[in-house]
């Protein structure tokens, strides 16, 4: 009886391992853009994904295309100012890293979503005030 376990054991082992599960969504290249959909306030659903970030002396503009029902996807900046984060950043005794500087952007760009009546209204973009940026910080538990 044991010699037949053991072979059991040899048997289990010789088989190949199982394929791993599909994943829920298919995986996407490297570097590609990820796609993200939100339902604002007004009722419109946004696709947006970020473009990237430029610094202009002591702004930084982070770059979202946007598209609204189908529509053509236009370019929304979101301008970070330095003075917005300057006494956060003093009472918090540290620099913001760039994953949170994107995080309040990324709050501003939902806030202008909801706020804009009209997809054609993100044209302007955003531009984060002090108050403002202190609240996103507030929500994001920083």
């Amino acid at each position: 009886m044991v010699h037949m376990f053991g072979w059991f054991k040899r048997w289990l082992s010789a088989r190949p391992a199982a394929a791993p599960a599909p994943a829920s969504r298919p995986a996407q290249p490297p570097g590609s853009p990820r796609l993200k959909s939100y339902q604002a306030d007004s009722g419109h659903v946004y696709q947006y994904f970020f473009e990237g970030r430029h610094c202009h002396g002591r702004e930084t503009a982070f770059l979202f295309s946007v598209t609204a029902q189908r529509t053509a996807p236009q370019r929304v900046s979101v301008v970070l100012p330095e003075a917005s984060l300057a006494s956060f950043e003093r009472d918090a005794g540290r620099r913001l890293a760039e994953n949170e500087r994107y995080g309040v952007a990324k709050m501003a760009l939902l806030r202008l979503f909801d706020t804009s009546e009209q997809p054609e209204d993100l044209a302007g973009g955003a531009r984060i005030d002090e108050a403002h940026a202190r609240e996103y910080l507030q929500v994001l538990d920083l």
